[in-house]
Formats: C-alpha cells, sequence, structure tokens
C-alpha cells in the first residue's frame, strides 16, 4: 500500500512479517505465568507447606520406634494439600482472564484458539511438575539429616518414584484445573469442583459402597485414589488389582488418571472454539 504526500513523494507502508507460532504463543504464555503475583505466592504457600510439613511427618516418625522404618515414605504426607494450591493456580490461568477480560487481548494476538489452550496447558504443566518434584526433594533434603540413615536414597528408583510421581500428579491437577477453568470461567466454581473430587466425595460413595459394592468401581477411579499409582509408581504396584477402591491394575489407574488431564481438556477445546469470550 502506498501513499502520495503533498509534494507529490509516493510512501510506502512498512510491511510486517512477524506472524503468530506455537512457540511465540508459549513464550508469551510464560512471560504471562511468570509475571503474575499469584503464580509467585501459590508457588511459595505450595512449596512452604509441603517441604516444612513433609519434612516434619518424616522426622516424626522416625522418633516413633515402630514407625522408624516407615520415615523416609512421609515426605509426600502434605502432597494434598499442595493439590489444592496448584489447582488454585491452574485456575487463576484462565479464570483471571476472564475475570479481568485480558482473555480477549490473549484472543487478538493468539487467533488459533486450540493454540492458546495448548500452549497454556504445555507451559502450566511444566511450572506445576517443577512445583511438586522440587517440593518433595526439598522434604527429603531436609528431613534426611535428622533421620540418617532411615532416610531413602536417591539411587533408589523405586523411592526417586516419589519425587517425580508428585511432580506427575501436580501436573496433570493443574490441567484438570486449567480445563474446568474454561468450561466454568469461574475461580470458585473451578476449586469447588476439584476439592470436591479430591477430597469430599470418595467419604460418602466408600460409605455407601458398604451397601451397594458396585460403587466401589466408581470410587476407584476418582483421581484421589488413581493418583496413588503415579505419585508412588513403584511401591504400591503390588496392591492394584485387589478387591476394593484399587480394582485397577497399576497401568489401568495411571492410564484414568491420565484422562482426568486429557478430557477436561479436550471438552473445553471444543467449547472454547465455538464459544464467544
Amino acid at each position: 500500500m502506498t501513499a502520495i504526500t503533498a509534494s507529490g513523494t509516493k510512501l510506502r507502508a512498512p510491511r510486517i512479517n512477524g506472524h503468530q507460532t506455537f512457540g511465540r504463543a508459549l513464550r508469551s504464555e510464560w512471560i504471562k505465568i511468570r509475571s503474575l503475583r499469584s503464580t509467585w505466592v501459590t508457588s511459595a504457600v505450595a512449596m512452604g507447606v509441603m517441604v516444612v510439613f513433609g519434612a516434619a511427618t518424616a522426622i516424626g516418625y522416625h522418633d516413633i520406634p515402630e514407625q522408624v522404618d516407615q520415615a523416609k515414605y512421609q515426605i509426600t504426607s502434605a502432597a494434598p494439600f499442595g493439590y489444592i494450591i496448584v489447582a488454585v493456580l491452574g485456575a487463576l490461568q484462565v479464570t483471571g482472564e476472564y475475570a479481568s477480560g485480558q482473555i480477549r487481548s490473549s484472543l487478538a494476538a493468539v487467533p488459533k484458539r486450540g493454540q492458546l489452550l495448548v500452549s497454556k496447558a504445555v507451559v502450566l504443566a511444566i511450572v506445576s511438575f517443577l512445583l511438586g518434584s522440587v517440593s518433595v526433594f526439598l522434604s527429603w533434603a531436609i528431613s534426611k539429616p535428622f533421620i540418617g540413615e532411615h532416610a531413602g536414597s536417591l539411587t533408589d528408583s523405586h523411592y526417586i518414584g516419589y519425587i517425580w510421581g508428585s511432580g506427575l500428579v501436580f501436573a496433570t491437577i493443574a490441567l484438570l484445573a486449567l480445563g474446568l477453568g474454561f468450561l466454568l470461567r469461574s475461580t470458585a466454581g473451578t476449586i469447588t469442583v476439584i476439592v470436591s473430587l479430591l477430597f469430599i466425595i470418595s467419604g460418602p460413595l466408600q460409605l455407601a459402597a458398604s451397601k451397594w459394592p458396585w460403587l466401589f468401581k466408581i470410587v476407584g477411579c476418582l483421581p484421589s485414589i488413581v493418583s496413588e499409582a503415579v505419585s508412588d509408581p513403584f511401591q504400591l504396584t503390588t496392591v492394584w488389582g485387589t478387591e476394593g477402591p484399587q480394582f485397577l491394575t497399576h497401568d489401568q489407574a495411571i492410564a484414568v488418571f491420565a484422562a482426568w488431564a486429557l478430557v477436561p481438556l479436550i471438552a473445553p477445546w471444543f467449547v472454547f472454539s465455538r464459544r464467544d469470550a
């Protein structure tokens, strides 16, 4: 496009050579997540709670003679508190944008909605994985000097599974919250659903299962149950495939837990791509 000035000189409009790519979408989401104060606050709280309570529980078990051998397994005892906090982090990545109206700017920068959703999911999964893994590692590192030879070894592939397994659980729960956030567009609503799935609904269902045993099939598929197959990938392999809530095999439990992240992302993709911002 050209324009002619009063003196007859032709001016050519500058050409913009850049175009939106998935890599640039990832970079923009990374900038957003690390520049938000809520990210640092929730991460600090999650790590503080998990590290302090996990290490304290491990040390406390070590001081009980009959429980000394179980002390090393307590480094993940505070993980459920971390689940709630990381769910808040996942929800805020999308509900915060809807609340502030920033979602319109995000869509203007990344018109392909599927690309925006996936870039948010990738960045959130990486941050959440590191948050869970580092927290458990620090719990081990702090408790080790106190429990000495009874501490687990990082050279033991079974034991180190607690560290990367906890990271995977954190990432999955964060993605579940992200997907629900796209669907509900409400931080309070998303957190309510997450807390219900993780901590509330299993209790009444297990009580009802004493009368109707088929309810154990539902309990055994809840994220609070199948997450144990991921956070403790080796120690409990012999437990799975038995009666009751752990009726699934170990591999089946892992697949079901993965579905808790994938399904809530696939469903919002259809809704998000067709619904107004």
